[in-house]
């Protein structure tokens, strides 16, 4: 059977992506989708992702609830993430008005979800980690009622995408960060020591871009992505981080899993935001499971042939 996730995104083109892959996937099933500020404003990222929602053929009834606009103990958020260009999808914006959003708050919603399927849900956490603390810590019913989380953020034992030590999800929020992974729940920790491993080719998002429909669409999306990274950094491939951790959902066998304890600096003057993980010592109590390895090729197949599900959709 499929199994139920609900996704807590900040779209951004990775997010969309990854949205766009649990849509169509036929190992997942999506109950609902909640929105957090991060790479973009919260405006934003609730407009692209009721466009993504769209784009990718999602049940009207579908929920899609909107949530924090910023961290959980600062007044500001970091400024939008350069990668994602204009709006937070390099551009793209929607001819007609999007889906209407599920009345309520994602923080509470989350936590009822998890409550009414005790055990059954995978929450799927690819932004900031705000929306997740603040629910746990609201609901402290619900965090043992999810199945497990699955995250989005740190780097272990890569340097960061943000400073040298952090990554982006986990500086926007390091608090926040830090509250999930000392909560004691059963997690696993998709960072940058493998989305940077599994590089998505420039060439698979040209052949995307040039399929009809939805497909062509995620195609178009994913090569400016990989166009920005290549003029950055120099490489005709780009990580696609938080469709990994989608992918890593329904297929756990795609990456080398480690259990350790984790944690997130959130004093330091340099590592603000880093995650911390100790795989070694052997009696301290090990509360993750960390990423450590990928297997690249089967998550540039499992891509592309889940965003091709989409050729047949419409597009605008």
């Amino acid at each position: 059977m499929p199994t139920p996730v609900v996704i807590d995104c900040d779209p951004g083109v990775d997010d969309a992506i990854a949205l766009l892959l649990a849509l169509a996937s036929p190992v997942l099933d999506v109950r609902g989708v909640t929105t957090v500020a991060g790479n973009v404003s919260l405006t934003d990222v609730d407009r692209n992702a009721a466009h993504v929602l769209d784009l990718g053929g999602a049940p009207a009834e579908l929920p899609l609830v909107s949530g924090l606009a910023g961290p959980i103990t600062r007044t500001s958020r970091l400024r939008d993430e350069p990668m994602h260009g204009v709006g937070g999808l390099g551009g793209l914006v929607p001819d007609s008005p999007p889906r209407a959003f599920t009345p309520g708050h994602a923080v509470d919603w989350l936590a009822e979800r998890a409550l009414e399927s005790p055990g059954e849900l995978t929450l799927v956490a690819i932004g900031p980690l705000s929306n997740v603390a603040a629910m746990l810590a609201r609901h402290p019913e619900a965090g043992p009622a999810f199945r497990e989380i699955v995250i989005m953020g740190g780097a272990a034992f890569a340097q960061g995408n943000v400073t040298p030590a952090a990554e982006f999800n986990f500086h926007a929020d390091p608090e926040a960060a830090r509250y999930v992974l000392e909560s004691g729940l059963p997690m696993r920790i998709v960072g940058l020591d493998v989305t940077r491993a599994a590089l998505y080719p420039l060439s698979e998002a040209e052949h995307l871009a040039g399929l009809p429909g939805t497909a062509g669409v995620a195609g178009e999306l994913l090569r400016a992505y990989a166009v920005r990274y290549l003029e950055r950094f120099g490489v005709p491939a780009v990580p696609v981080h938080d469709a990994l951790a989608v992918a890593a959902v329904g297929h756990p066998d795609l990456i080398g899993w480690e259990e350790g304890s984790a944690s997130v600096e959130c004093a330091g003057e340099l590592t603000r935001g880093a995650l911390v993980a100790d795989l070694r010592t052997p009696d301290r109590a090990r509360n993750v499971r960390v990423g450590r390895t990928v297997d690249a090729d089967a998550f540039s197949t499992l891509l592309t042939e889940g965003i091709a599900r989409h050729r047949t959709d419409l597009a605008p």
